[in-house]
């Protein structure tokens, strides 16, 4: 496949998973994370690269697109490809497949990632590194344009979840962590759902510790919902849109 290629492997654990003992959403989002750091750390690239380089700069996930058709059970194993997929100036592009020991898709995914300043918290470029590294062997998992426009016009909205953020809830980079805003945002799906089979989520803002949100969610068509986490004084933090249940 080439050296920007990286295949890691995960077994699930009985923690991971839900009452019906298929590994949660935000497992697999946490595998994902944890592919795409490992990847760019083999690529030279990683938060551990740019600290080793004197730069106080670290990626931050900006946009998620997964679809799943099945959920791996416990003690299943998963293997993930993931690689670089180009970007332009301030965001890149890295895709995902998610394969059982037979070679099967349990799913795909794709994300967008920025760069910030731990210090300023402001934007920087991409490095030019990041682009060479990108493949040109395989496709795009859902094409050139992948991401959804979310918005929020819903009129009529159940009464909205509000709590803080929690010193647990906070990652490496000092804020919230992307796969804590997958679980706060599945709390609004009915049933106690822990899964769905599509989300696409687009992360807007950071939330630091002690900080009070709103997490909404409205059923938009059968089985569509779409999701909001927000500050208490309207800032959104997230939008999301899930669909479907795996079998």
């Amino acid at each position: 496949m080439g050296d920007v290629f990286g295949e890691y492997a995960w077994q699930v654990r009985s923690y991971e998973c839900g009452p019906d003992g298929a590994a949660t959403l935000p497992t697999i989002c946490n595998y994902l994370q944890e592919a795409a750091g490992l990847n760019a750390e083999a690529l030279a690239f990683s938060k551990s690269d740019f600290a080793a380089a004197g730069e106080n700069i670290s990626w931050v996930l900006t946009r998620l697109k997964v679809r799943i058709a099945r959920y791996p059970k416990w003690a299943e194993s998963v293997r993930i490809l993931t690689w670089p997929r180009g970007g332009r100036r301030i965001v890149a592009w890295r895709d995902f497949v998610l394969l059982d020991d037979a070679g099967a898709e349990y799913g795909r995914a794709t994300s967008e990632w920025m760069l910030i300043d731990l210090s300023s918290r402001k934007l920087v470029p991409i490095p030019e590194s990041v682009f060479a590294a990108a493949n040109d062997v395989r496709p795009p998992v859902f094409g050139d344009e992948p991401f959804a426009k979310l918005r929020w016009d819903c009129r009529e909205v159940p009464e909205p979840q509000q709590f803080r953020a929690r010193r647990g809830d906070i990652d490496m980079n000092g804020h919230v962590n992307n796969v804590h805003y997958v679980e706060w945002l599945l709390e609004g799906l009915p049933d106690g759902r822990t899964a769905c089979r599509d989300l696409d989520v687009t992360f807007k803002s950071e939330t630091l510790v002690g900080e009070e949100v709103r997490a909404e969610a409205v059923e938009v068509e059968p089985g569509v919902f779409v999701h909001r986490i927000s500050s208490i004084d309207g800032r959104d933090h997230v939008l999301a849109r899930t669909a479907g249940v795996c079998p």
